[in-house]
């Protein structure tokens, strides 16, 4: 095939997939609307609109905001990364011209920036399928590997519009980046434009360091793997005794190593250029635990130029076979340097988790997508083409394709430590498995069978992905998975309702919208910088009310609390009253009430006087402590720990509601703006139900610090009635402001609970699952 042959066929295919890529990436806005998706987004649009009218001098300066993490504030500049709003700012030029603002330049870049991975996966796929060996590799690797892309989940799940974040970029440049590094050992100036290439992600996404690290162990593993492949071949034994012999072939490498040496140098020094110039990480950067293996690549790239030119080969490999003990020891020291760097505290937080899974603190730990990976999660990304890149690993033993393999291996390690890494180990998925595809597809016998096969794959990818991206944003399910309203009221009401930049308190999760959407001042988001602060917040929504309220308004000077939990009305049938209606709390999960059990955990593990106040006793664990004295197990619970069940699924249960956090989400109050006085008729699911006389209460389970009452089967009529107690409850009733504006009052019986030292302010339409509370005297 000559070069306008492959044209003809390599350019209508790129554009095929980039358009293909760029649909399915556009799909959530175009269905759900023009929010950006999840919490970062949010601080990420918010940076580059700073920066567009403060110009981008001030990442390097130095800016203090005070809208979050009150009352101290934060230097964003020094937190977060400038990439992706430089991004953000780059697509705002390209398509400001054509009457698009910031908001829709933002959302529309990661959809962009993505789609254009087809093309830099092509690059990638080509340089390594090229060294195949069997007719147009290069090209049918190529084409097959940007295919992949355009459709992949582990792609689109991190690269649809709306995700205006670190991943739609690197997941564009770190095939660029590779592919010029495979092509730096033919023209060595190109490992400069990798470092540029991959050094930009450095600007972008903390996930660099394994990009920085990886690089570095291609530079050992390559020379490494060649030298040793030479030393212990095997040589030919000789046909005939004392037959003259043919002289020997001086041994010689598949790559230039003076070109190997000066694209790696070329890459490191501009790699560090990026790193040493952000105020984030600095030069300290490079004196840390994270460039040995940079630096020790560079090193092993200089040695393998000096060897080849002074000694050759031939006897590099002769003295090798010799001293092999000397790269043993190597890799020891490797080993030692780590295991020393972690112990002396300069590998921490989520680069530990990464490492060592089980070395997690509580705030690493309280974020879902920093959770390990269960092997389900790796099916419903990869699994299509699991067996295309176990295929394709003998090929890859190629100076390209051992680029491939030292990614696949230790990025599958680092995907199986953490879910959010799944999207890490994409392009070298994708481009394994197209090198499977296009060898099992040229293989006489199996070639249809493979590519009836590879058809099915890529369905099942393709109907997998539309899945993904068709799925709602998160403000448009209020952060609980189910389409609703209800934080978008809350946003709405804390912008137009309360004075500008009002403190306003909630768990971290919600910060990054509270002061961009809302327009006020926030405690704790998503950067998750102050672990002490998160802690005290933990405190004073799990402290008794009189505690808690004066731990809100005395060290944070706030007067407002939100919480969310989403509830739903849950009609049961029992014998004895006909069928009553219960509420069902966190339906659907995902609100407060769940996370209660990590506000807990982080105060006991960041707070010295958290054991005093939340009531734990010395030397019980925190679990143990959470599940016999604040909430049950999430199911299914151990013996001993309470719950009760809907159907085959498990409830965790309030067990004392003398919490704060408690005391705002189980109150009744917060009832009445949705249903007026039905709220009285409607008791929680753990509750009881309204007989007319009182409530009555299901089965009791005794345990240390006061009883909680659990339905034992749903279906079956109540077991074991008696006088409805819990600790914090009253059956009496209490006067609701029914009116924030006036401050009109209406009397409700039946609350369940009394919001002492609070005062309701807010419940959000439609479903009522946001409340505000005013801190009162």
């Amino acid at each position: 095939m000559d070069r306008r042959e492959k044209l003809l066929v390599t350019v209508p295919a790129l554009i095929a997939a980039f358009a293909i890529a760029l649909y399915m990436r556009m799909y959530r806005v175009f269905a759900w609307g023009w929010w950006l998706d999840e919490f970062d987004p949010y601080i990420r649009y918010y940076l580059a609109k700073y920066t567009l009218e403060h110009g981008p001098g001030w990442w390097w300066s130095g800016a203090h905001f005070t809208q979050f993490w009150y009352p101290f504030g934060v230097d964003w500049g020094k937190v977060l990364l400038p990439g992706t709003s430089f991004y953000g700012l780059f697509t705002y030029f390209l398509l400001s011209p054509f009457g698009v603002d910031l908001w829709h330049a933002v959302i529309a870049a990661p959809a962009i920036m993505n789609a254009l991975a087809v093309f830099s996966m092509f690059y990638l796929g080509y340089r390594i399928g090229e060294e195949l060996g069997i007719p147009n590799g290069g090209l049918r690797v190529g084409l097959a590997a940007s295919l992949l892309v355009a459709i992949m989940p582990a792609y689109i799940e991190r690269g649809y519009a709306a995700w205006f974040d670190d991943e739609p970029i690197s997941l564009f440049l770190i095939p660029l980046g590779l592919a010029l590094l495979i092509d730096g050992l033919r023209r060595p100036w190109l490992g400069a434009a990798a470092g540029a290439a991959l050094g930009y992600i450095a600007w972008t996404w903390g996930a660099h360091f394994y990009i920085w690290n990886l690089v570095g162990l291609y530079a050992v593993v390559l020379p490494t793997y060649y030298f040793l492949k030479l030393a212990f071949a095997r040589s030919e034994r000789p046909s005939k005794v004392g037959k003259r012999q043919p002289a020997t072939q001086p041994l010689s490498l598949p790559f230039n190593t003076r070109n190997f040496f000066v694209s790696y140098a070329l890459f490191y020094v501009v790699y560090a250029a990026f790193v040493a110039t952000i105020p984030r990480y600095g030069v300290s950067s490079l004196l840390s635990a994270f460039n040995i293996l940079p630096t020790f690549g560079l090193f092993v790239a200089l040695a393998t130029w000096l060897l080849d030119s002074r000694l050759g080969v031939t006897r590099t490999t002769q003295m090798l076979r010799r001293y092999v003990w000397l790269l043993l020891g190597a890799a020891a020291l490797g080993i030692v340097l780590l295991l020393v760097a972690i112990a002396t505290g300069q590998i921490g937080g989520k680069f530990l988790a990464t490492l060592l899974p089980v070395g997690r603190s509580a705030i690493v730990a309280s974020v879902a997508e920093h959770s390990t990976t269960q092997f389900i999660q790796v099916l419903i990304r990869y699994g299509p083409i699991l067996p295309f890149i176990v295929v394709s690993v003998p090929h890859l033993f190629t100076t390209g394709g051992l680029m491939a393999l030292t990614y696949l291996v230790t990025g599958g390690y680092a995907a199986a430590t953490m879910v959010r890494l799944l999207v890490l180990l994409a392009p070298v998925a994708a481009v394994t498995a197209a090198v499977g595809i296009v060898k099992l597809v040229n293989n006489r016998r199996l070639g249809y069978l493979a590519l009836l096969a590879s058809v099915i794959s890529l369905i099942i990818l393709t109907n997998s992905s539309f899945g993904i991206a068709s799925q709602p944003t998160q403000i448009v399910t209020s952060a609980v998975g189910a389409v609703s309203d209800d934080f978008l009221d809350a946003l709405m009401w804390l912008k137009t309702r309360l004075p500008a930049y009002e403190p306003v308190a909630s768990w971290w999760d919600y910060g990054y919208w509270i002061s961009i959407i809302g327009n006020k001042t926030s405690l704790a988001d998503n950067s998750t910088i102050n672990a002490t602060q998160i802690g005290m917040i933990g405190l004073g929504m799990m402290a008794p009310p009189q505690i808690g309220t004066k731990i809100f308004a005395d060290n944070f000077h706030t007067k407002y609390i939100l919480a969310i939990m989403p509830y739903a009305v849950y009609p049961i049938n029992l014998q004895q009253y006909g069928t009553v209606p219960v509420l069902v709390h966190e339906y659907p999960p995902g609100g407060d009430f769940l996370k209660s059990y990590w506000m807990t955990r982080i105060a006991l593990e960041n707070v010295a006087a958290a054991r005093a106040i939340l009531g734990a006793p010395a030397g019980v664990s925190a679990d143990d402590f959470i599940y016999t004295r604040v909430m049950s197990y999430p199911g299914p619970p151990p013996a001993n720990y309470a719950y009760f069940t809907i159907g085959q699924s498990y409830y965790p249960v309030p067990i004392s509601l003398n919490r704060t956090l408690y005391t705002m989400l189980f109150s009744k109050v917060r009832l009445f703006p949705i249903y007026g006085n039905d709220s009285q008729y409607l008791p929680w699911i753990f509750e009881g139900v309204d007989t007319g006389v009182g409530f009555t209460s299901f089965r009791s389970l005794k345990l240390v610090g006061g009883n909680v009452y659990l339905p034992v089967d749903l279906t079956q009529k109540l077991q074991g009635i008696a006088t409805y107690v819990m600790q914090g409850w009253t059956q009496g009733g209490v006067d609701v402001v029914v009116d924030p504006l006036t401050g009109k009052t209406e009397r409700i019986p039946y609350i369940t609970v009394v919001p002492q030292n609070l005062r309701p302010v807010y419940v959000s339409k439609p479903y009522g699952w946001v409340v505000i509370y005013q801190v009162s005297s």
